[in-house]
Formats: C-alpha cells, structure tokens, sequence
C-alpha cells in the first residue's frame, strides 16, 4: 500500500462534490518557523481557506495549486509526496478532521521528549525516517527491523519514504504504530493511526 497514495483517495472521498477541490493552495516555505525536534529539513506550509499547516521536508515546493490535482496524480518523488502530505494536513485541518496544524513552541519540546520516552522505555523500537532525538538514546533497543520492533515510530521523513505504507499494512494490527510530530497529522488521522503531538497546535 502506497500511504500518501491512499490518503489521497481518502480525502478526495470526504471532500467530493463540496467544491473545495477546486479551491486554491498555496503552497509555500518559513524559514523562521521552530519546528518539531522529531523533524528536519524545510518547513513548507500549505495554506487553503484561512487554515495553513506545515509539513518538514528536504524538497519543499513552492507553488500555487489545488486539492483536486493531488487526485489520481502519480506521487512518484520525494517532492511530490511531500507537497500532498502537505495540502492533506490542511485539508484535515479545514475540514476539522485533524486539530494539529503547527508545531509547539521550544518550550515545551523537553516536555514532549519525556513523556515520550516514558511510553516507550524498555521496548525495541524501529524508526521509520531520520528521528536522530530518539534514536541517540535507545542504544540495544532500537531496531532496523519492524518486525522485531513493538513500537514503530515514524515521522513525515518517513512517510514519504517508498514501503512506509506497507510496513503499517504489515504491523498495524499487531504493533503499536505511533505517527510523530505535525507533518503526520494529516496522514493518521485518514489512516486511524495513533499520532503523537500533545502540544502541537
């Protein structure tokens, strides 16, 4: 299963014949946002009827667009994948389908990273995309392998990333898959996955 592919289908389900396919999205970059510790790269925003929503990624896009032209695209880049993760955050976010749009201040990411990691202490753990702030710290008890792991975290670095989807196929109904940070917002609430951003916003 292609997850970005799928979601995609999905919010085209919600949304068909609303109208607000053919509304614009603006997709853009803020170099000044502070963004999530579980994520790296280029904040690129989605802005579509008043709401806006971020999505962390090393090919940020900047361009006009629209709902509708995600639908049945081929999302064959990073960049591409990127972007629709994007406008599904804030097309969840407009349709009041997500309540996590932003990432929480620096202030309270030590907060997040304790709470956090008391959830998963003393499990194995696999990582799905770069989350260098956990992975530095679970020594013996991260893992490469999902089906070794109790718990797959994965970030918006890792939901775009070719087999995401398959893996959460595989394990979401023997596994706790927990989905982290704002960029995966989007993503897991179409996909009935535990996401992970107790203080985003």
């Amino acid at each position: 299963m292609d997850i970005v592919s799928d979601s995609v289908n999905k919010l085209e389900e919600i949304i068909h014949h609303s109208g607000c396919e053919e509304g614009s999205v603006h997709l853009d970059v803020n170099p000044d946002v502070k963004f999530c510790r579980y994520e790296r790269g280029a904040c690129m925003t989605a802005t579509f009827g008043g709401r806006s929503a971020e999505f962390m990624t090393d090919d940020p896009i900047r361009a006009m667009t629209k709902i509708s032209f995600m639908f049945g695209a081929p999302l064959d880049t990073p960049a591409k994948r990127g972007a629709a993760c994007a406008i599904i955050n804030v097309g969840t976010g407009f349709f009041c389908l997500s309540r996590v749009l932003h990432s929480c201040l620096p202030s309270v990411h030590g907060s997040c990273r304790e709470q956090l990691m008391s959830e998963i202490a003393s499990k194995k753990v696999c990582c799905i995309g770069a989350i260098p702030d956990i992975e530095a710290d679970l020594g013996g008890h991260l893992t490469t392998d999902p089906g070794a792991a109790d718990v797959i975290l994965i970030n918006g670095d890792g939901l775009i990333k070719e087999g995401s989807g398959n893996i959460v196929e595989s394990y979401k109904d023997t596994k706790r898959i927990v989905c982290l940070g704002p960029s995966t917002a989007g993503i897991a609430r179409l996909q009935h996955l535990e996401h992970w951003c107790p203080f985003g916003t």
